[in-house]
């Protein structure tokens, strides 16, 4: 069994204006333990563990179930504390568009395929940038609105493992979309 996910990775432009959206914020909370660069992403569908004979026929089949989808671009997004005011995970919240909409059916729809429970919970997509530690209760309260422009040319099959200096993952199969 490992924990797997599928995700959108972040690519090095959005990376960088992350950084920089994040420089007034890391100096002013020292409570949040932030992502690493790395580690960024934009989760479609979380699964948990998983047999490895699954994961195996995900990564086979996983070609044909994205073969349509060309690359985009997103961008309007708030970053703020989630899922709610109170939560202790600082993430970078992406309006959800026709393309991300469509890419999250995609991967539902391949996973139901596969005989996978698909998340009922409401797609909101949204990129995990730290973890608030310490003092859940932190009064930190922020909602900025920005434009990032993550360019999403591809998704990836993730092994996530916890280790004792946080997650660590491991790229098990990556699908490149086509260009427009």
């Amino acid at each position: 069994m490992q924990r797997i996910f599928i995700g959108i990775p972040v690519d090095r432009p959005a990376q960088q204006q992350i950084n920089e959206l994040l420089i007034p914020i890391r100096k002013a909370y020292k409570d949040i333990h932030w992502v690493p660069e790395q580690n960024r992403h934009l989760t479609l569908a979380f699964l948990g563990k998983t047999p490895v004979l699954v994961i195996e026929n995900l990564a086979r089949s996983m070609q044909r179930a994205y073969q349509q989808v060309s690359v985009f671009q997103s961008g309007s997004a708030t970053l703020c504390r989630f899922p709610g005011s109170t939560g202790h995970i600082v993430a970078l919240v992406l309006k959800e568009d026709e393309y991300l909409a469509h890419l999250f059916h995609i991967t539902q729809d391949f996973l139901a395929e596969n005989g996978l429970v698909c998340d009922r919970n409401p797609f909101r997509p949204h990129i995990t940038l730290g973890r608030i530690r310490k003092n859940p209760l932190l009064k930190i309260k922020f909602s900025q609105q920005t434009n990032i422009n993550l360019q999403v040319n591809k998704i990836m099959l993730y092994q996530s493992t916890l280790t004792p200096a946080g997650r660590a993952y491991l790229v098990l199969k990556e699908i490149e979309f086509a260009q427009r």
